[in-house]
């Protein structure tokens, strides 16, 4: 009889032990979830759901690959990408089970429209989600990594879709990636969800400068403490160095203290001829633009000044006399 009782307990510590994350979460199972708004119909297709620096030319079908010296088959896609890379749900998606294995590493799992489960594996950060969380499309899910027994080894994304516990290839089904406008768009519930904001933002600058980049030039809205992040180390858009650029042109004239003319050699001298080159139009600017800003006074740079001044409405004298810089 004692001997039964040891097995009884045996067996209940087995299976309810909650540090036993690996086994109370293995069958990613949506049961006490509210899954009715995700709909019967499965997604067929899908875009990666690794958010940047991957696409789909790189991907390696490697679903049914032998695994464990040829004892298993990979149940999965591996999806390589830079470690920290953000993943985000690629359709809607209710989160089913979040935590640890031993194998899995970190993981979540959601189920998907059409009673699909979603699993996310090797991850080295989870969101802020939990079980239970509505994911819509493009929610962070966290990052990519190398933890369980993908330690050691290229940091990758273990995707895997199982419908009735039965695991199927991932790799027909992903179409592409997410347009570059939804990309930037995702930012915002990335950043929110983030372990540490301000770390990640510092992670995205440093591994996605092009892009954000490119997201400032064509003016999509991006999250405002990541802007005024990318501005404190002075990436902006084309737009914002058109500005300054412009305000530093104008500003020369004012730097000009001195009366320059004819004869004059200085740094103040090529510092108008720039101005002129810049701002001024016509023949004679032209012709100062070919001969370039020499730093000599010379009959290029007055005719320049004279063809300027007569077009601000001063007497043209080609000196630039202190009338001439105060219209300017």
């Amino acid at each position: 009889m004692k001997v039964y009782t040891v097995l009884f307990t045996l067996m209940a510590v087995m299976l309810f032990n909650p540090t036993n994350i690996e086994a109370s979460h293995r069958s990613g199972g949506s049961g006490g979830v509210d899954t009715s708004s995700l709909g019967s119909k499965i997604v067929k297709e899908f875009p990666i759901p690794i958010l940047f620096g991957l696409s789909i030319d790189e991907v390696t079908p490697d679903f049914g690959d032998p695994r464990g010296g040829g004892t298993r088959s990979h149940e999965g896609q591996d999806l390589i990408a830079l470690k920290g890379s953000p993943i985000v749900s690629p359709t809607k998606a209710v989160v089913t089970s979040v935590g640890f294995g031993e194998s899995a590493g970190n993981f979540v799992y959601t189920a998907n429209p059409g009673g699909e489960t979603f699993r996310y594996m090797h991850l080295d950060s989870i969101a802020d989600i939990k079980r239970g969380t509505k994911l819509n499309v493009g929610d962070f899910i966290g990052t990519v990594g190398d933890t369980g027994n993908a330690k050691g080894t290229t940091p990758h994304l273990h995707f895997e879709i199982r419908k009735d516990k039965s695991a199927t290839d991932p790799y027909p089904r992903l179409v592409d990636t997410f347009t570059f406008k939804e990309k930037i768009s995702f930012l915002d519930d990335v950043l929110n969800k983030a372990d540490d904001e301000d770390e990640y933002i510092d992670f995205l600058i440093d591994t996605y400068q092009s892009e954000l980049q490119e997201a400032l030039n064509k003016n999509y809205e991006l999250p405002k403490e990541l802007e005024k992040a990318l501005a404190k180390v002075n990436i902006v858009s084309t737009a914002d160095l058109q500005k300054q650029l412009d305000e530093l042109i104008d500003s020369i004239p004012k730097i000009i203290a001195s009366d320059l003319k004819m004869g004059d050699s200085s740094a103040e001298v090529t510092l108008l001829q720039l101005y002129l080159s810049l701002r001024a139009t016509g023949p004679e600017a032209d012709a100062l633009r070919g001969a370039g800003a020499t730093g000599y006074y010379g009959p290029v740079t007055e005719a320049s000044v004279r063809a300027y001044q007569k077009t601000i409405g001063v007497p043209q004298t080609g000196i630039f006399d202190l009338v001439t810089r105060r219209l300017l």
